[in-house]
């Protein structure tokens, strides 16, 4: 059996290839990637759980420092058991909720886990952008998936340098061409990738117009991150991040990218305080 090593970022581009020509037959070496997070662990989740419907049994190859954190979240038990039908993993990591398959109709509970977990870091802090970004980003992956293997979910919080990381992925048609999909419908013309995406993510723009976000989607976590967090899009061959502040476009530096992902990551230390009587004030005005 071939083995893919994966050794930065950019090696994922190896198991989507895979994914898109059906040679899935390869164990996965990660023994040498520096660290993993939820974006990484997310991309691992979706090569296995592809392997497991197509009843491949293969391997992943871990190191020394990396292989007790798989151990901890149970990646293997998960892609082992969800392939097929949605399985609830057991809490098995005190600082992450387990990997987690996910749509609207799952939405709130999911939130409500995520706010209960998180809520132990987080004495004192308003915790409203972790509702708005997570059920943003699935609101999101439900208009523009359309994937055969539904939307992943998997968040941490890392305790050394105060941060929360919670990151949604799916192996669907991506923004750019959903976006260009509704032009179609309308006989306007296609954007490029680059366009479709700046097109998504602003206020009022939306390929579906649901209910349940207005158009408001991802211009509103972006606006609600801005000061406490950082955001990566990663979606088709195109690219974008929100650091300081600044929302720069790039060329997706995983080629033979697949689908979605979305990344988040919040500073505790950067949370407004939690007050009170401007919760009261809200729901009794």
């Amino acid at each position: 059996m071939d083995t893919e090593i994966i050794w930065t970022l950019n090696d994922f581009s190896k198991l989507f290839h895979r994914i898109r020509n059906g040679n899935l037959l390869t164990d996965v070496d990660v023994s040498k990637y520096k660290f993993f997070g939820p974006k990484e662990i997310l991309m691992l989740t979706e090569f296995f759980v592809v392997q497991n419907s197509k009843q491949i049994n293969a391997s992943l190859v871990v190191g020394e420092k990396n292989g007790w954190y798989f151990n901890a979240i149970d990646l293997i038990g998960f892609c082992n058991t969800n392939y097929e039908n949605p399985v609830h993993q057991k809490q098995s990591s005190s600082t992450a909720i387990p990997i987690k398959r996910i749509d609207i109709t799952t939405m709130n509970a999911y939130i409500d886990d995520a706010l209960n977990f998180f809520s132990t870091y987080c004495i004192g802090k308003d915790t409203t952008i972790l509702s708005i970004g997570i059920s943003e980003i699935i609101n999101n992956v439900n208009d523009h998936a359309k994937s055969a293997y539904d939307a992943y979910i998997f968040s941490q919080y890392y305790p050394k340098i105060r941060q929360i990381k919670f990151a949604m992925s799916d192996l669907g048609v991506g923004i750019p061409e959903t976006v260009n999909t509704y032009f179609s419908s309308k006989n306007e013309s296609r954007l490029k990738n680059g366009d479709a995406l700046r097109w998504a993510v602003q206020y009022g723009k939306t390929s579906q117009s649901q209910f349940y976000n207005k158009g408001y989607g991802l211009a509103n976590v972006i606006s609600n991150l801005k000061g406490v967090g950082t955001l990566e899009i990663y979606s088709n061959d195109v690219a974008c991040r929100l650091r300081n502040n600044y929302l720069s476009y790039f060329q997706n530096p995983i080629p033979n990218f697949i689908g979605t992902l979305i990344e988040i990551n919040i500073d505790i230390d950067n949370l407004e305080q939690y007050n009170t009587t401007r919760f009261l004030d809200h729901w009794l005005s």
